[in-house]
């Protein structure tokens, strides 16, 4: 049986996002108690939970899905694989956005259902914006984890190298630190890097944290959530790492293992 794999580039998949975003977005200015500050408010609550179940996403996909698995099995392969070679290309605005609207046309569809479904009141609209900001944070995730890398500024290995020298300082303020003075070098366009350094976008000292043992800062959008997860997924991520690495040794133990 072969493969189910998702097209990497499509711009009907992307302009289909944007419609749909467009038009729930237009249906929320029709509703009977829109209101300015519930939008900022629920465009605010929407990056945290968008960030959170990116984060959960991203921990199934290193360490739970199997490669087998129809559509999300390649997936996780590819996630796998940045961890081997953890460069991602901002300027791939065609993969980049796709990826994220195969996320984001799901979520506006049930955002429709939801609106013509649900009484016209000041609760459900907060809901309903709320749904709607989800799915512009979904559409523009996998763009905003490629300006937390490198991109194709260094070469994998010289960035695996100095990833390898920043893990081995002792405190995570010094890591932190570390990978801001070496991102700084990266000519990130400054009004992106301006979004990263305010908290609303994720920054490559954020998320390049994920980077140094792969148990830790698994979000992808804004890392709001990480305070939260991190407690929860560590552990569960170093159980995974030591049944994995026992597995690859077992199997293969001339291979260096991915977790090590």
């Amino acid at each position: 049986m072969s493969e189910i794999k998702l097209p990497e580039k499509s711009i009907i998949v992307i302009s289909g996002a944007l419609l749909l975003i467009v038009l729930n977005l237009y249906i929320l200015t029709q509703h009977s108690h829109f209101s300015v500050f519930l939008v900022i408010i629920a465009l605010l609550v929407s990056g945290f939970l968008s960030d959170a179940f990116t984060g959960v996403a991203h921990f199934g996909f290193d360490y739970v899905l199997p490669y087998s698995l129809p559509i999300l099995g390649p997936v996780a392969f590819e996630f796998n694989q940045h961890h081997d070679e953890p460069s991602l290309d901002p300027s791939s605005y065609g993969p980049n956005l796709t990826k994220g609207g195969y996320v984001s046309i799901p979520l506006s569809i049930l955002l429709l259902i939801l609106t013509i479904m649900t009484p016209k009141t000041h609760f459900w609209f907060w809901v309903e914006a709320t749904f709607a900001g989800t799915t512009a944070w979904a559409l523009f995730f996998h763009q905003i984890h490629a300006y937390a890398h490198m991109g194709s500024r260094l070469p994998p290995h010289v960035f695996k190298g100095k990833v390898e020298e920043i893990a081995r300082l002792e405190t995570k303020r010094e890591q932190r630190l570390a990978l801001a003075k070496l991102f700084e070098t990266v000519p990130i366009p400054a009004p992106i890097r301006l979004l990263q350094r305010c908290g609303l976008i994720l920054s490559p000292e954020k998320h390049n944290l994920h980077h140094i043992h792969f148990e830790s800062n698994f979000s992808s959008i804004n890392g709001w959530s990480d305070p939260l997860l991190n407690p929860l997924l560590r552990p569960v991520a170093r159980r995974y790492k030591a049944s994995r690495l026992r597995d690859d040794l077992t199997t293969n133990p001339t291979r260096k293992s991915l977790w090590t």
